[in-house]
């Protein structure tokens, strides 16, 4: 992330504290512009201090959910502040966060709306289809030098995958986005195979990446892409046929 000047930086905190607080006052600003529609839709909006936000709206969960992010779990959405603000310090690039803020019923039992704020990059881009880049060995190489330094500081990405995984357009350099499902201090090389779920679910890809994971780290080529291979295939087992196996079963019993 772009380093920014600490008065500007407190500035945006403050602006986009205000900014939450109006938003589940008031609902969205006009001059918000929806550039994510999916479970958590995400927005930009512009600061008056010249920063550019992004503004993550939760989904609000269901009532046994809520009580349980309301009384004994972190919402997401500060877990994706202090996780943000953890990667930063670890020298792992994230945009800045500036805020978040939740709102909770049945007097303070329920967690209802949550909402994270941080920095828009514009400058950063997916890294879907890299087979399909002109830069595609470079990108692969410098991907898994980028998943070795992960391993070696034990950071591990839940949801690794190509939508967070963002490669920015001054340098070549990464960034990471959606943070909230991190962990810290894994020393797990099993664990840190997860990473091959579904960072590229093309076998040739996943396997090109494994060498190139396997050359930063210093490990043997062979093995490291068969394990990766096999940690694909069994998420695409369970993602493609126990999944929506279950989905068919359960299916009728379902209420229309």
């Amino acid at each position: 992330m772009e380093l920014m000047e600490d008065k500007k930086l407190t500035a945006a905190q403050r602006e986009a504290e205000e900014l939450c607080r109006r938003m589940l006052a008031e609902g969205l600003p006009a001059e918000a512009q929806l550039i994510y529609s999916g479970r958590n839709p995400i927005y930009i909006v512009p600061l008056k201090c010249g920063v550019t936000a992004n503004v993550k709206m939760f989904r609000q969960p269901g009532a046994l959910r809520g009580i349980i992010y309301g009384m004994l779990a972190r919402p997401k959405s500060l877990k994706s502040f202090v996780n943000a603000e953890r990667l930063l310090s670890s020298g792992i690039s994230t945009p800045a966060p500036l805020a978040h803020l939740e709102e909770r019923i049945w007097g303070g039992l329920r967690l209802a709306r949550s909402l994270y704020v941080c920095v828009h990059l514009a400058d950063a881009e997916e890294i879907r289809y890299w087979e399909r880049r002109e830069d595609r060995d470079e990108l692969v190489e410098a991907l898994g030098r980028e998943m070795a330094r992960l391993t070696e500081v034990g950071v591990l990405f839940r949801d690794f995958s190509p939508g967070n995984v963002l490669l920015r357009r001054d340098g070549g350099s990464f960034t990471f986005v959606d943070v909230n499902r991190t962990d810290f201090n894994v020393r797990s090389g099993r664990r840190m195979m997860t990473m091959f779920r579904r960072i590229n679910i093309v076998p040739e890809e996943t396997a090109r990446l494994a060498r190139a994971y396997a050359r930063a780290l210093g490990e043997d080529e062979a093995a490291m892409e068969a394990a990766a291979l096999k940690t694909l295939r069994r998420f695409l087992w369970k993602k493609d046929i126990f999944l929506a196996t279950l989905k068919k079963l359960i299916r009728p019993f379902r209420r229309k």
